[in-house]
Formats: structure tokens, C-alpha cells, sequence
């Protein structure tokens, strides 16, 4: 089993819109948005290196970028 690309996709967005983001209670958002996307993986039965296994793979951001700009965000 994989982890579904809809979440790869909301976790990497969700690094990326932490690394974006200035102010300290912005980033307090941002990093609970980015724990609540890992629990749902987790919650899936994924580990820790799966996870950083998703910042990792070419394929993945490849994807990612084009359901970016198919979804305008």
C-alpha cells in the first residue's frame, strides 16, 4: 500500500506554505496544519520514513507541481 496522492500533495503543500509564512502565530498555523496531514498518514499506518520519504521523491514533487497548477494554488 501507498500513501495517496491527495496527501503527498496536501503534506508537501503544507511544508511549503510553513516555509512561506512569517509571523510567529502564522507559523503555529502552518505546523498544525503540517501535524494533522502527518497523523492522518500515520493514522494510515505509514511511518517516519515514509513521510520524509515524500520530500524525497522526484516523481512525488513532479506530480505535485502539476496538481498545483491543475488546482490554481
Amino acid at each position: 500500500m501507498e500513501i495517496p496522492d491527495q496527501l503527498k500533495f496536501e503534506y508537501l503543500l503544507s511544508l511549503d506554505n510553513h516555509i512561506d509564512t512569517e509571523g510567529i502565530d502564522n507559523r503555529k498555523e502552518t505546523m498544525k496544519k503540517i501535524f494533522e496531514i502527518t497523523k492522518k498518514i500515520a493514522d494510515l499506518g505509514f511511518g517516519e520514513k515514509d513521510i520524509h520519504g515524500i520530500t524525497t521523491d522526484e516523481e512525488v514533487y513532479i506530480k505535485y507541481e502539476q496538481w498545483r497548477k491543475d488546482n490554481d494554488i
